[in-house]
């Protein structure tokens, strides 16, 4: 073999393939509103790992952008879960926007501020950063190979509280909403958790509303925050004139986002395909 050859096709197999970096890109420029902590001196605003792998101490914001490979996609924005104390920004977060991005979706993940800045309404401060970032990808959607017209928000658990008061409940003013809501185990949804049906009365969209975005669901009935919760509201929404989709699995328990713990946590992405073609959001399914 030539010498000349042989260096081409050593260097040739050196070769490796290195993705674009994700860059997060801050919500807010300098300090955030209605902030009452204080970070650690030294500390990274953007928050530190715990021994559970799971991201806290957030004072500031960011999100990371996962463009779908085309353009025009719908574009969802994905809110951890982690009780308003912690982000489980891997499998409820970077995992899931991997499997957005399969289905032809556009996705932008959030780390909004945690831990709580209130006991009483842990929402409130997280709501300020979502409604910001809401707002950040409508008009910035085609940045990121999405459609201004098909903004979605994706929630779990406490973050799925936060998808439903971002999408249904009653705001002062004028204020962004989504035109497509999923909830995927959302807490916090009934004024008693343990023994209650009774829902929240502060996510209840108003009557009258002249339209209200399309709803998805999906729980596990061995859910600690009971997937009745889901069905409830709902029921809600259809007698407000608004349109919902609820899938429950038997087993499941809580936490299982984009992993292979369970049957629900295999398949609610393609179900929510099917749901999203349906709606025109996707022109295939999975």
């Amino acid at each position: 073999m030539p010498r000349c050859f042989a260096i081409l096709m050593m260097s040739l197999s050196s070769l490796t393939v290195v993705a674009d970096p994700i860059v997060p890109i801050k919500v807010w420029e300098g300090t955030p509103p209605a902030e009452t902590l204080t970070p650690k001196s030294g500390a990274d605003p953007a928050g530190v790992m715990n021994d559970k792998n799971r991201r806290t101490d957030v004072f500031a914001p960011e999100f990371l952008p996962f463009p779908s490979a085309k353009t025009n996609s719908p574009i969802i924005l994905v809110l951890p879960g982690g009780g308003f104390n912690f982000l489980a920004d891997d499998h409820e977060g970077v995992a899931v926007a991997q499997r957005l991005n399969a289905l032809g979706c556009s996705a932008i993940v959030l780390r909004y501020r945690v831990p709580r800045r209130s006991d009483d309404k842990p929402w409130e401060v997280p709501m300020i950063d979502a409604r910001k970032t809401l707002e950040i990808i409508r008009a910035r959607a085609a940045e990121w190979n999405g459609d201004p017209k098909k903004v979605g928000v994706l929630g779990f658990s406490a973050g799925g509280n936060l998808a439903v008061r971002l999408a249904y409940a009653p705001a002062a003013g004028e204020v962004p909403r989504p035109d497509f809501a999923i909830m995927v185990y959302p807490a916090y949804l009934l004024e008693d958790e343990k023994s209650g049906d009774v829902l929240r009365a502060d996510i209840i969209p108003p009557k009258g509303v002249a339209s209200l975005p399309a709803a998805f669901f999906a729980h596990s009935a061995d859910d600690q925050w009971p997937a009745e919760a889901s069905m409830k509201l709902a029921g809600v929404l259809k007698s407000l004139g608004g349109t919902a989709e609820v899938h429950v699995w038997a087993n499941g328990g809580h936490g299982w986002g984009a992993t292979d713990r369970c049957e629900a946590a295999k398949r609610w992405t393609e179900l929510l395909g099917y749901w999203m073609k349906e709606r025109g959001l996707l022109t295939s399914a999975p």
